[in-house]
């Protein structure tokens, strides 16, 4: 649950931070920070593709095979992060004016968290990698410890730069920014460490060299691209719903901003059961236990 929640435990202490600095930052996080969650929502949701095949090669008892996958889904991502990076870089400037011509500050704001946070985006994707990979394979533990880690970082370097604690400069909004892209380097370093002194995970071929392959890279994308569009409809329509609310105002977008961070905590749980059960049904069908697919789809249904 919160592996699939990373991008929403950044942007919740991001927010609770710039609340305290000041209502035109927090009301900037408001936008700026449901428009960064929608992109590492589109890497989350292209992962999902790897995910469910390599979940599938373990029901059908190839390990072997999981590497390949896992590589395959990788370079991909990384690929996206780099033109999601260079969007961010050279064309919210022009796109952010759709939402915000009515808040000059507002607008400036959003454009230092971007300048920042849009290196973090390398560790996002990279890292949305890695979970699939550890979901897939049903060993989800590290990825628990990995998303205190970077919790835990990100709180404190947030602080540290936002209000100029421990000798570092005071940056502001730019600072949360800065703060979340280092939080998220340092916790994918964490698990890139794990992964190199976890025995259990030899089997799988992941430290092969990675070849290219784009039949199955499209295999991925035809699984995953359903997914994507639910995120991208999902998590953008926030973005449009804020570029409206942003006319009524810096306070009414502010108290948006905090409404929707009860809500997010509330979808924590959701968004959890929904990545388990890839795996679940997925692993099923690889073993041919295709009678129980929809016992597993059910019983998750009921508990969520």
């Amino acid at each position: 649950m919160l592996g699939s929640a990373v991008q929403n435990v950044i942007a919740l202490s991001d927010a609770v931070l710039l609340y305290h600095k000041g209502e035109v930052e927090f009301a900037a996080m408001g936008f700026v920070g449901v428009f960064y969650i929608t992109i590492a929502a589109i890497g989350f949701s292209f992962s999902r593709g790897g995910q469910i095949m390599i979940a599938r090669r373990m029901g059908e008892l190839k390990p072997d095979a999981v590497g390949h996958t896992f590589h395959t889904m990788l370079l991909f991502e990384l690929a996206l992060a780099l033109l999601m990076w260079a969007f961010m870089r050279f064309g919210t400037g022009w796109f952010f004016q759709f939402f915000l011509e009515n808040s000059p500050e507002v607008y400036k704001k959003s454009l230092e968290y971007i300048h920042y946070r849009s290196y973090g985006v390398f560790f996002s994707y990279g890292g949305v990698a890695l979970i699939s990979l550890y979901s897939g394979i049903a060993r989800p533990r590290i990825i628990l410890a990995t998303t205190l880690l970077l919790a835990g970082v990100n709180l404190v370097l947030n602080y540290a730069l936002i209000f100029g604690k421990f000798g570092l400069p005071e940056m502001g909004i730019g600072g949360s920014g800065l703060a979340s892209s280092i939080a998220e380097g340092v916790a994918f370093v964490f698990f890139v460490v794990y992964m190199i002194f976890d025995k259990a995970n030899r089997p799988l071929h992941i430290f092969s060299i990675p070849k290219p392959d784009w039949p199955m890279t499209m295999q991925q994308l035809r699984i995953a691209l359903p997914i994507v569009a639910q995120a991208a409809v999902g998590q953008g329509s926030w973005v449009f719903f804020f570029g409206m609310v942003e006319n009524l105002g810096e306070r009414p977008l502010a108290i948006s901003n905090l409404a929707r961070m009860v809500y997010l905590l509330l979808s924590i749980p959701l968004w959890g059961f929904s990545t388990g059960v890839n795996t679940l049904v997925s692993n099923l069908i690889g073993q041919n236990r295709h009678a129980e697919v929809l016992a597993a789809a059910w019983k998750t249904g009921k508990l969520c």
